[in-house]
């Protein structure tokens, strides 16, 4: 369990449904907030962060480069390097990954990991328009269903292969309209209790400034970070641009200030405290035949989570307490629509690399793709169901697929907290049949 990874601090956005609170906001705004806020409550110099990487699965009109946009709205260097990265559900969750392998390696010392999703904005695609059309009918195709939740292998909506995979597993309609009415119930307290304020970093979103959000004090932009040089005079950093030459906030900053009306929000929208099994019960399945429904899997939202990750010789040179330490990642693959398999798997090949049995781990996170996945998580592992996710899951706070997996990876680390340490396992399956687990201690 040797790891040089620890956790600094964490922050996200509350998740918003469909056309919702936060539908106004692009995903790198969201992904900008959700960095802007865990830098600092790391209470660090934005200029130490070094690199960024932040999932993004619904790419196609949000701009180049989308991490880059992310750094730059939450005010980092232009020196700061990032990457987006895309592995469907699993893109947050493998960006804390990534993170860490850089740090343990030595290439970095403090990477802020997370992810973004704005579903609401995601646009329609009209194929073919690039050459032209010659005669008939042209087809427009959501970009939302096509690049995060169709299965390009057996060419179908995922939610169909889950009603068939929870069939073939036994895994019942009613089963799931359980687990989904206690995900609203568990995530429902577990707001009332305060638990998320670790977690959740209001927003004020301007109601009349379309795209932006209302803060005290403008972000100011961090200094530039020149790596080691060499060559004196000489060398290659010497370069002063123009000022038309230089990125201005002015142009892209989310970010206003003064008398403007807003409107805040700090809960997840998605969660219902009025949820009842009745209800569930009446709701139709997605398929004919099926178990599957729009209760009893997330809805499509927007949001973003991100972490604050550096070596822990970074951690004590600078005095601060880390949250919490990234152990290790393990990702697995398995039959595409067999999404309910691969989070179970990825958790045993985690544990079964350094040891530890299922009652070694505290705390288990497993993202609720639909409910028969976090159930079939559960009995794979023998776990009680009511052992998982016990602040609730995706069903109720909405599954922003970018940012999923950072937002349960930090859930873990603050569970852990609240109960005075141990190891905890958050884990996650993803488009094509590929799952990822990561192991945390506290």
């Amino acid at each position: 369990m040797e790891t040089k990874t620890v956790v600094l601090a964490t922050a996200r956005t509350p998740f918003g449904r469909l056309g919702g609170a936060l539908s106004a906001l692009s995903a790198t705004t969201l992904g900008g907030d959700a960095i802007r806020h865990a830098i600092a409550r790391a209470g660090i110099d934005p200029t130490e962060v070094e690199h960024v990487i932040m999932g993004n699965v619904i790419q196609a009109g949000v701009g180049q480069a989308p991490a880059r946009q992310a750094a730059f709205k939450a005010g980092l260097a232009k020196t700061t390097t990032a990457e987006t990265l895309n592995k469907v559900c699993a893109s947050g969750m493998l960006s804390v990954a990534y993170a860490q392998r850089l740090i343990d390696a030595g290439a970095q010392r403090v990477v802020v990991a997370g992810g973004m999703e704005s579903m609401s904005n995601a646009p329609y695609l009209l194929p073919g328009a690039r050459t032209g059309y010659r005669y008939g009918d042209a087809k427009v195709v959501d970009a939302m269903i096509h690049d995060a939740l169709w299965d390009y292998y057996l060419d179908e909506v995922m939610a169909s292969q889950g009603a068939r995979v929870a069939a073939e597993l036994g895994v019942t309609r009613e089963l799931q309209d359980q687990f989904a009415y206690e995900s609203h119930k568990r995530a429902s307290a577990a707001h009332d209790a305060g638990h998320f304020s670790a977690e959740i970093a209001p927003i004020n979103v301007a109601t009349k400034a379309r795209g932006k959000i209302v803060v005290d004090a403008l972000p100011v932009p961090a200094r530039e970070r020149i790596p080691a040089m060499a060559g004196g005079s000489s060398s290659i950093w010497d370069h002063v641009p123009p000022k038309n030459m230089q990125a201005d906030p002015a142009m892209y900053s989310p970010y206003v200030t003064g008398d403007v009306p807003y409107t805040t929000v700090d809960r997840d929208e998605p969660v219902r405290a009025d949820a009842s099994l009745e209800a569930m019960a009446k709701l139709r399945p997605l398929d004919a035949g099926g178990t599957v429904t729009a209760g009893n899997a997330p809805g499509v939202n927007d949001g973003a989570a991100a972490l604050v990750l550096a070596s822990s010789d970074y951690a004590q040179e600078h005095g601060i307490e880390a949250l919490a330490t990234i152990v290790d990642h393990a990702g697995v693959a398995w039959d595409p629509p067999y999404l309910a398999l691969v989070p179970a798997m990825a958790a045993q090949k985690l544990m079964d690399r350094h040891g530890l049995r299922t009652a070694d781990i505290a705390v288990w996170e497993f993202n609720e793709a639909f409910a028969s996945v976090a159930l079939t998580a559960a009995a794979r592992l023998g776990l009680d169901p009511t052992a998982i996710n016990v602040q609730g899951g995706a069903v109720a706070m909405g599954h922003p697929v970018g940012a999923s997996g950072a937002r349960i990876v930090a859930s873990v680390v603050h569970q852990l907290r609240r109960r005075g340490g141990g190891l905890g396992i958050a884990a996650i399956c993803s488009g094509g049949g590929q799952g990822d687990a990561l192991l945390v201690r506290v």
